[in-house]
C-alpha cells in the first residue's frame, strides 16, 4: 500500500495536468507478478493505474508504454499513457479483468484487425520485455528461426532453466526447434500483443475490447492466439476464434499448433519461476505429444 504522500511528482503533475482533482485513495491492485499495481482515485471520479518497480530494469516502462502506442496506431483500445518514467507507468484505468464480460465475438474480429497489420520482417528495432526479461527482437524475414531461436532456445541459458532442465530436456527442444519447418507452415508477419492471455484481455467502460501489458513484435498470429488458449481455455470460448476467422482466416490445423506453441511461454514460466508450477512437467508432456 502506498499513499498520496509516496506518489511520484511525475505522476502527481500528470493528474494536475488531466484536471482530474485531488487523489483521494490509493488501493492495491492484483494481478501483477513483476510490478506493483495501484488504483488511484480522484475527486473529479476519475481513476488511474499507477504501475511501479523500484528495481526495473533499464526501459521496461518506455518499452510497455511504446507498446502501447503501437496497438492504438494498429486500432487497438489500450489505456492512455499519462506519465512514464524509469520506474513506473501512469495509465487510464480500464478496470479490472472479469470487472466486464466481454462480447467475445467482437473481440476476436478486433485482435484479427490488428493481426492484419503486417511487416516485411519478424521481431521488431529494439529488443523490450517479456516478464523481468528482456524479450530478444532480432530481426530476421525467417519466421522459423525467429521463433525457435529468440522464442525457445533463447531461454536455454537463463540460469533457472539451466538449473530446472536436464541435459536430456534440453536436447529435445532443440530437436523441437529443428522440426518448426515441418510443423509450422509459412505465415504472415502481423503485429502479436506478445503476451494476449485473458488477464490482458479487458473491455473499457463502452464495452470496446482492450488490451494491457503488451510485449509487441511481429510474428505468426498463431503465437499470439496460442497464448488465449494455454492459459485462457474454458475463458476464451471458440466464439472468439470462429469470430477471429472471418476476419482473419487461419491455415488448416490451427488449432493443434496453438497447443504446439505452448512452447514459447512454457519455456518463458521456468526461466522466471523454475519448476515452481510443475511447469517442467507440462514441457515434457509437450514434447511428447509433438515428438
Amino acid at each position: 500500500m502506498i499513499n498520496a504522500n509516496n506518489i511520484p511528482d511525475a505522476v502527481t503533475n500528470a493528474l494536475l495536468a488531466s484536471r482530474s482533482g485531488s487523489i483521494i485513495d490509493v488501493q492495491t491492485v492484483s494481478g501483477g507478478h513483476i510490478n506493483s499495481a495501484y488504483r488511484i482515485s480522484t475527486s473529479s471520479k476519475v481513476s488511474f493505474i499507477l504501475k511501479q518497480n523500484a528495481s526495473a530494469p533499464p526501459r521496461l516502462f518506455e518499452c510497455e508504454a511504446a507498446g502501447l502506442e503501437m496497438l492504438t496506431q494498429a486500432g487497438m483500445r489500450t489505456p492512455n499513457v499519462w506519465a512514464v518514467g524509469v520506474n513506473f507507468l501512469l495509465l487510464e484505468d480500464l478496470g479490472s479483468q472479469g470487472e466486464r464480460e466481454p462480447d467475445w465475438e467482437q473481440f476476436g474480429r478486433a485482435i484479427a484487425h490488428q493481426h492484419l497489420h503486417t511487416n516485411d520482417r519478424f521481431g521488431l528495432a529494439y529488443d523490450n520485455y517479456l516478464g523481468p526479461l528482456p524479450q530478444i527482437n532480432t530481426q530476421t524475414s525467417d519466421g522459423w528461426e525467429f521463433f525457435g531461436q529468440h522464442r525457445v532456445l533463447r531461454y536455454l541459458p537463463e540460469p533457472r532453466v539451466e538449473q530446472t532442465l536436464t541435459t536430456a530436456d534440453r536436447q529435445r527442444v532443440e530437436q523441437l526447434v529443428k522440426r518448426l519447418p515441418n510443423l509450422i507452415p509459412e505465415q504472415p508477419v502481423c503485429l502479436l500483443h506478445g503476451d494476449l492471455w485473458h488477464t490482458n484481455m479487458l473491455v473499457d467502460a463502452n464495452g470496446v475490447p482492450s488490451l494491457i501489458d503488451p510485449a509487441v513484435n511481429y510474428g505468426w498470429a498463431e503465437a499470439d492466439l496460442s497464448m488465449t488458449r494455454q492459459y485462457g481455455d474454458g475463458k476464451v470460448p471458440r466464439r472468439f476464434y470462429d469470430a477471429y476467422n472471418e476476419v482473419n482466416p487461419l491455415v488448416a490445423g490451427w488449432w493443434d499448433r496453438l497447443e504446439l506453441l505452448y512452447i514459447r511461454q512454457i519455456m518463458a514460466v521456468i526461466a522466471f519461476f523454475g519448476n515452481q508450477y510443475n511447469t517442467v512437467q507440462e514441457l515434457r508432456d509437450l514434447l511428447d505429444k509433438f515428438a
